[in-house]
């Protein structure tokens, strides 16, 4: 694993105000080993390092560091939308750029 790795999950936790007890609990793991992916001691499986991004709210290529790219501005919650919303609301950010 390399450097921008750890960074971006150390830098992406405290971005959040997460602690890694929390972090820990949140995709089922010990905080010795969210520690270890900071530390660059461990590598996060690909279950792992999905919900690292879930719920950090950015693609998991910006945590590998193949996108400079932090997402998670630019994110919009649709999961209580139904199809007809997203539509609309698809439409409107179409508009806006």
């Amino acid at each position: 694993m390399d450097n921008t790795m750890s960074e971006r999950l150390i830098n992406l936790r405290l971005k959040n105000n997460y602690s890694q007890s929390f972090v820990a609990r949140q995709i089922g793991v010990t905080p010795a080993l969210i520690s270890a992916y900071e530390k660059q001691e461990r590598k996060p499986s690909l279950e792992k390092l999905i919900a690292l991004a879930d719920i950090y709210h950015v693609s998991t290529d910006y945590i590998l560091g193949r996108s400079y790219k932090d997402d998670s501005s630019h994110t919009i919650n649709v999961e209580h939308l139904n199809d007809h919303q997203i539509k609309i609301l698809r439409e409107l950010v179409a508009n806006m750029n």
